[in-house]
């Protein structure tokens, strides 16, 4: 009775928490179409599996036999929710669905009663506990390689430190968690194909819902993975030097000038091959430069995150080469620097057009050209010496 409760109870703590990080889907880093199918997934067996033993309802029972397999769904798409976590994205790939293939390999080969005696089954039904074992391991190890490599031991990473701590923590946690009920899926196979008695992988089950219990408690005690980007920012603004904004007048006006970052004439030792290029393009070095600053104020062209060199020189209609020639020796900056800075040109411009009178912050980073808030955060910060929140609130003193 005790336990059933306990299954009631996570599962309808997951839906509650659920429910409210719905609520800010879109401008929350912290949750994606995978950690929805995730929670929704946990939270609504464990619903179901204490509400039919208490006997609250008998349409549901939870599943057990082979309809269990199409659970290990939940192991896929928790690294899917790493890699999107990880690598933000507007879009998802259809190519994910790759990650489907070993589920429905392992549900085909289980529901097909010729196979039963085929070398496939060579260790009888402990087979399926050898496939899930390695199933497991295989996204534990792919998982722990993408965040460590991403995340964990990567010291630079231009991120805010308390956003940082924070990403770091929150996937600790979860990578912890998944790695602890892999075990006790396995520990429930193992007794289950033992005892011969029907396999639902949820032998140890009580186990797995104090660790889910404790994800869900953590998410809701924590705002900025509840909410997202609008918590999140204000706990950002206190790292901010608040007296920045206690006078307007002396703080003074941005003003990012892309044009100045450009010489006509430079010192610089070529090589033999770039010489003969300047040869070619001498002429038009001033017009190029010209077009390009067009191109970034007036035609917007770095509002898509993936432009680079090439696609400036398919525009200007040049070989890729006299862009390259054009930022090396006479550009002060990078061709990244510049695209940079002519985003946040733009974002300067579209708050001051008042873009946020109806859009979020997170919404300009995309408009603009970033591929997610963090990188727009630290340019914007490192370019006007103010964060986006700090400007914004400028503008409205």
């Amino acid at each position: 009775m005790i336990e059933s409760f306990l299954f009631l109870f996570t599962g309808i703590i997951g839906l509650v928490t659920l429910t409210i990080m719905l609520r800010s889907y879109r401008s929350n880093p912290f949750c994606n179409l995978f950690l929805v199918l995730i929670i929704s997934i946990i939270s609504f067996r464990f619903f179901i599996h204490g509400s039919y033993n208490l006997g609250l309802q008998t349409v549901f029972r939870a599943d057990t036999g082979i309809s269990s397999i199409l659970y290990l769904i939940i192991v896929p798409c928790s690294y899917l929710y790493y890699k999107y976590l990880t690598f933000p994205q507007k879009t998802y790939n259809i190519k994910d669905l790759k990650h489907l293939i070993f589920i429905v390999f392992l549900y085909f080969i289980n529901s097909n009663e010729a196979l039963d005696n085929s070398f496939i089954f060579y260790f009888g039904s402990m087979t399926n506990l050898f496939y899930v074992a390695m199933f497991l391991i295989f996204y534990l190890v792919l998982v722990f390689r993408l965040l460590s490599k991403k995340i964990w031991f990567r010291k630079n990473l231009l991120l805010n430190s308390k956003h940082f701590k924070l990403v770091k923590n929150w996937t600790l946690s979860l990578y912890i968690i998944n790695t602890l009920s892999s075990i006790m899926i396995l520990i429930s196979l193992y007794t289950e194909f033992s005892k011969g008695t029907i396999v639902s992988g949820k032998t140890m089950a009580i186990f797995s819902l104090f660790f889910w219990l404790f994800i869900f408690f953590k998410i809701l005690v924590s705002p900025e993975i509840l909410y997202g980007l609008p918590i999140l920012n204000k706990t950002l603004l206190k790292f901010n030097d608040p007296l920045l904004l206690e006078n307007k007048e002396s703080i003074p006006p941005i003003n990012i000038k892309i044009g100045s970052s450009w010489v006509l004439d430079t010192d610089i030792k070529k090589s033999s091959q770039d010489q003969k290029l300047q040869g070619i393009i001498r002429s038009n070095i001033e017009s190029y430069i010209h077009e390009i600053d067009k191109l970034s104020t007036e035609q917007f062209i770095f509002r898509n995150h993936k432009v680079s060199q090439s696609d400036i020189g398919a525009n200007l209609g040049v070989p890729t080469s006299h862009i390259v020639y054009l930022f090396k020796y006479h550009s002060k900056i990078s061709f990244s620097e510049y695209r940079k800075n002519c985003r946040i040109q733009d974002a300067v411009k579209l708050i001051k057009e008042g873009f946020l009178n109806s859009e979020t912050l997170e919404s300009l980073a995309y408009t603009t050209g970033f591929a997610s808030y963090n990188p727009f955060f630290i340019a914007f910060k490192n370019i006007t010496t103010y964060s986006p929140q700090d400007y914004v609130k400028l503008k409205k003193s």
